[in-house]
């Protein structure tokens, strides 16, 4: 399942690839030695082949935005079920089923995105998790009583746990390593403004309006990615050689050379695997460093980005802003601008992803969140009631921090931390984890906010993020300007903690 035959895929084919390759290295990494015709060419060559890498990417985010949307809903929707006139009447232990049900399927998703994009591809299911969203969204908007609309939520949760490793796997996997970190935090972009749209609608639009419009965006996606190449990575271990040649041409802008070269590193890996792993099940290859070092890594970050509150506060936005006695402004007002907070500091976290490191942002992200987090607790629990606007600005500090590094860099590492040979179903068990516990966070969240407060669970969010940023510091990798080959290599060293690693090997590579 893992890794192409030699009877489909020969030796010599990778050997005569390699060669070619290495003779046509100077043509693609000394450009101050070439014709101006040839600089011209590359140049052109480079500027399509991001355009390409892009077009791929827009498409995923298309997905992530769909995705985002169901998250979000449960804040407006809620609001507007306790309404006395409403048609579906909920109190408050039903209202936490609609708002957690949603994670509840998500891990279901996420299950089988590991499962159908090893085996179907990673294009492929990210157009079958379309489906889930479209029908659940209309279930939600045409329901005619709690059940279904449970149900519709229900079924939305699994589109997002299909969707959510699948589309970080192939950004990751179609994108060269210094457009990587850019374009795998993209989606988290999309996701974030699909958040902040759902919101927006909630403001002005009845809940089920809001449902149908929802679908508009999965349709989209779901054509797109029709006219958009499978992952070259999983086709060479599919056994499809030349689609995979073409796809990789294709995303390199035509750059045949360098295609050339990417395809023969990765049947060269690919060989390497088979000698070592031929007779390994899935199950087995878990336990190998290069796997179960960023498996820990990947699903402690989740536990502790969900503890340090990213995710309630989205689901539970409206709610929580209502305990909030000091801030007088609408609710729904407030709710929606913690999204375009949560949505322009995504950008400017793809902007800095470029320019700093992984390390760097995760630690600025853990300790700013740590800090507007328990500042505001204190305020809450001293009752301020005089200042609003301080208790407001509190809270847009903590979604701008948190959504810096804590809501970006899970889904950016899913893509780059797990070794090729098993991308797809490590990346599908870390969402699963992550959701099942996102679920069980989500259903008592209300029973935690009415015994400790408002104050309280601040109060976790930051000791939560101190935590974070401690086991980052001493775990997490920099995995910047890195290809996905040199990472792997780093998991297969004798280290546990990047403090302690072999800094010179791991930085000359």
């Amino acid at each position: 399942m893992f890794c192409a035959t030699k009877s489909d895929i020969s030796k010599e084919e990778a050997a005569d690839m390699t060669n070619n390759n290495n003779n046509n290295n100077n043509i693609c990494d000394n450009k101050e030695y070439m014709p101006l015709d040839d600089k011209k060419d590359v140049d052109d060559n480079e500027k399509c082949g991001i355009l390409t890498q892009c077009m791929v990417t827009c498409a995923v985010m298309l997905s992530a935005a769909g995705c985002g949307m169901p998250v979000g809903y449960s804040a407006i929707l809620l609001p507007q079920l306790y309404h006395e006139n409403d048609t579906i009447q909920i109190d408050e232990d039903r209202g936490s089923w609609i708002a957690s049900i949603h994670s509840a399927a998500t891990p279901l998703g996420s299950i089988l995105s590991g499962i159908l994009m090893d085996a179907c591809g990673r294009r492929f299911t990210l157009q079958i998790a379309s489906f889930p969203l479209i029908i659940g969204w209309f279930l939600i908007g045409f329901s005619p009583n709690y059940m279904v609309l449970l149900l519709g939520r229900f079924v939305a949760g699994l589109s997002t746990g299909l969707t959510a490793a699948t589309g970080q796997v192939l950004v990751g996997e179609i994108t060269q390593p210094h457009l990587r970190g850019i374009l795998c935090s993209l989606p988290f972009a999309s996701y974030s403004f699909g958040i902040l749209l759902v919101y927006t609608f909630g403001y002005f639009l009845p809940w089920r309006y809001v449902a149908v419009l929802s679908t508009i965006l999965p349709i989209l996606s779901l054509l797109l990615f029709f006219f958009l190449p499978e992952s070259p990575i999983w086709l060479m271990r599919h056994n499809r050689l030349d689609e995979a040649k073409q796809a990789l041409t294709w995303l390199r802008g035509g750059n045949v050379n360098l295609a050339k070269k990417e395809a023969s590193q990765i049947l060269e890996r690919m060989y390497a695997e088979e000698k070592i792993d031929s007779k390994m099940t899935v199950w087995r290859t878990l336990l190998k460093p290069e796997v179960l070092k960023p498996l820990v890594i990947m699903n402690m970050f989740n536990l502790l980005q969900i503890l340090s509150g990213t995710y309630l506060v989205v689901f539970y936005a409206v709610d929580i802003l209502k305990q909030i006695q000091s801030i007088s402004t609408n609710k729904f007002l407030a709710a929606v601008w913690t999204a375009v907070a949560r949505f322009i500091f995504t950008i400017i976290a793809i902007i800095l992803l470029g320019q700093i490191g992984r390390r760097s942002l995760a630690l600025t992200s853990g300790i700013g969140t740590s800090i507007a987090a328990l500042v505001f607790a204190c305020f809450e629990y001293l009752n301020c009631q005089a200042s609003g606007q301080f208790a407001a600005f509190s809270i847009l500090i903590y979604v701008a921090v948190n959504t810096v590094g804590f809501m970006i860099l899970p889904g950016v590492l899913i893509g780059e931390l797990f070794p090729a040979k098993i991308r797809g179903f490590a990346g599908g068990l870390s969402f699963t984890i992550f959701h099942f516990a996102m679920f069980l966070s989500a259903k008592i969240f209300p029973l935690v906010r009415q015994t400790i407060g408002v104050s309280g669970i601040f109060c976790i969010f930051g000791i939560s993020s101190i935590i974070a940023s401690i086991f980052l510091y001493l775990m997490l990798p920099e995995t910047k300007g890195k290809t996905l080959g040199e990472i792997e290599d780093y998991f297969q060293d004798k280290n546990i903690f990047w403090v302690t690693r072999k800094r010179k090997i791991y930085e000359e590579r």
